[in-house]
């Protein structure tokens, strides 16, 4: 079968990006607990490019597959998951074999992304906090200045610069 041969590589290309994705993931995940806000920056922008990547190599995924509809092979749109069973019944394991490890790659990183959404989130709730601590902290002193006058002052005050 002509398509399998052609979908095997870019199969393999996607665990290859994958891996990468998982890579850079964990290292979010320390820059999260360090509270690197910079480093994080540089790690989402650089996993922007394996997105990319990924959206390439679907669509080269997706055509041949396509191209294995029109050859006859399955008539309507055909899933990776159809490819894959049509595969099995060829004998060609290798293919399957690169099918379930590409779903375990992208059900890892799925989970640890869900992770890192959550770190994330609890570390935004609990500066939240923190700065509703440091509002209600705040008073207000009245006093003179050096002509006499009453001038009133916030002791205590924080300025805040949040961003959402």
């Amino acid at each position: 079968m002509d398509a399998l041969h052609h979908i095997e590589p870019i199969i393999k290309k996607e665990i290859a990006i994958y891996n990468q994705l998982l890579a850079i993931e964990e290292q979010k995940k320390d820059a999260i607990i360090a509270f690197n806000g910079e480093q994080l920056f540089l790690f989402s922008k650089e996993q922007e490019k394996y997105v990319h990547e990924l959206e390439n190599l679907e669509a080269a995924r997706q055509k041949v597959l396509n191209n294995a509809t029109k050859q006859g092979l399955q008539q309507g749109n055909i899933s990776l998951k159809d490819f894959i069973m049509i595969a099995s019944a060829n004998n060609t394991e290798n293919v399957v074999l690169l099918g379930y490890e590409l779903k375990k790659k992208i059900e890892k990183f799925s989970r640890l992304y869900e992770g890192n959404k959550k770190l994330i989130d609890d570390n935004m709730e609990f500066f939240n906090i923190i700065l509703s601590s440091l509002r209600k902290a705040t008073s207000y002193e009245t006093g003179y200045g050096p002509e006499g006058l009453a001038m009133r002052s916030a002791s205590g005050a924080v300025l805040m610069n949040k961003t959402v």
